[in-house]
């Protein structure tokens, strides 16, 4: 009877045992089916073609997972706004498919972005998860119209501006050799020094170029575009400024016949004077024929740097012409003259980009320490800004934040 009793109890627990693991099993189950609902993983995909020269597309958005799709997509920036390489705020909502739920958050590891920078990943409600990234807008740079020849200058290579353009690659040709190649950074530069053969009819090709490897993440470069050819006047040049026997007397140019020189050039002891329309030498600055000429106390035209005021800086051509915009003296080194021919210190805007001048006039680059603050140039010189470099985050007005 004991033996009975204890088999009857040993039935009976083993039969409450066997309900238990079942009913743990089923919970077990029913638990991992909650489990599974919860998007834990999305992958956004950002995809930009550079399209047509000018054009800033717009970029493909995907997005994967198991059980997601797509929603809306917002701009935070106006696209009449965008510009190449400036970042845009994208805000991209993940749909839950029914019976998924997504959590509060996913961090970047769980929410793989390609394509763009990504943000943040918050949930608005159970079903719609929120992406926040920061897209680089793209563009194929277009081409240099009317490239050409300053009218007043005969050396300088002048073209329309493209936009977005960082810098321009040119190409100097004489017949048909090439004679030199060069990057400049704005849409004019002086070629005196490489157009120095009479018999030869000189053109050029430039095309807009991204300068710096960043820049190249976000500009493709445009199509080179011929210049209309030159063809130098050079006896027309050497018949203005000729040793005629003439000589000065007094304050004047006499030919040997007695007659007074007017509104000419003269070539004394291998230097340049100009007698005006009274017949006088002239002396200071003077415009001639268009042109900004610098004449000594002595009435002699100066040519390279002059400070005729204070501590005011020129640049003058070899030809004498008084030097406009940006230019590079010696190779590497750039100044900016602003309209007046004046050289330019400190911060300088151009063309609405931001430059910095040191003490003697040159274009800094890299890392600069100025007034307590730290800004970063570009290898072309205009001032970083809205961007991380080196793990130093710069504003919108190029300080670095941290």
């Amino acid at each position: 009877m004991n033996w009975k009793k204890w088999g009857f109890c040993t039935v009976k627990s083993f039969s409450l045992v066997l309900a238990a693991v079942i009913f743990l099993a089923a919970g077990s189950r029913k638990g991992y089916g909650a489990e599974s609902s919860v998007i834990e993983s999305v992958t956004v995909n950002i995809k930009t073609d550079f399209g047509e020269q000018g054009e800033i597309p717009d970029p493909e958005i995907t997005v994967s997972g198991n059980g997601c799709v797509l929603g809306d997509v917002q701009y935070r920036t106006a696209y009449e706004k965008w510009k190449p390489g400036k970042k845009v705020r994208l805000e991209i909502n993940v749909n839950a498919e029914e019976g998924k739920v997504f959590p509060a958050s996913l961090t970047r590891t769980q929410c793989k972005v390609s394509g763009a920078e990504y943000v943040s990943a918050k949930a608005l409600d159970n079903s719609t998860l929120q992406v926040r990234v920061d897209y680089v807008p793209v563009t194929v740079l277009g081409d240099a119209e009317t490239a050409g020849w300053n009218s007043k200058n005969k050396h300088q290579a002048v073209w329309k501006s493209v936009e977005y353009a960082p810098g321009y690659s040119l190409v100097l040709y004489g017949g048909d050799k090439v004679i030199r190649r060069m990057t400049v950074n704005t849409n004019s530069v002086d070629l005196s020094k490489d157009m120095t053969d009479d018999e030869i009819a000189y053109y050029y090709e430039v095309k807009a170029i991204p300068v710096t490897s960043e820049e190249k993440k976000y500009l493709k470069e445009g199509n080179f575009v011929p210049s209309t050819s030159q063809e130098l006047d050079w006896e027309e040049e050497e018949a203005r400024r000729t040793d005629d026997g003439g000589a000065v007397r007094g304050n004047q140019y006499i030919l040997p016949d007695g007659t007074k020189q007017t509104n000419t050039w003269k070539k004394i002891s291998s230097d340049w004077y100009y007698f005006g329309a009274d017949g006088n030498m002239v002396k200071g600055w003077q415009v001639i024929n268009g042109f900004w000429y610098f004449m000594d106390a002595s009435g002699k035209m100066m040519t390279g740097w002059v400070n005729t005021e204070g501590d005011s800086w020129y640049y003058l051509y070899e030809n004498g012409g008084m030097a406009v915009g940006w230019i590079q003296p010696q190779p590497g080194i750039w100044y900016y003259m602003d309209i007046s021919g004046r050289m330019q210190r400190g911060w300088t805007l151009v063309d609405n980009v931001w430059y910095y001048m040191n003490a003697g006039g040159q274009m800094q680059t890299g890392w600069l320490l100025e007034g307590g603050n730290l800004y970063y140039l570009y290898g072309n010189g205009a001032m970083a800004a809205n961007v991380v470099m080196d793990g130093h985050t710069l504003g919108a007005d190029g300080k670095a934040l941290n």
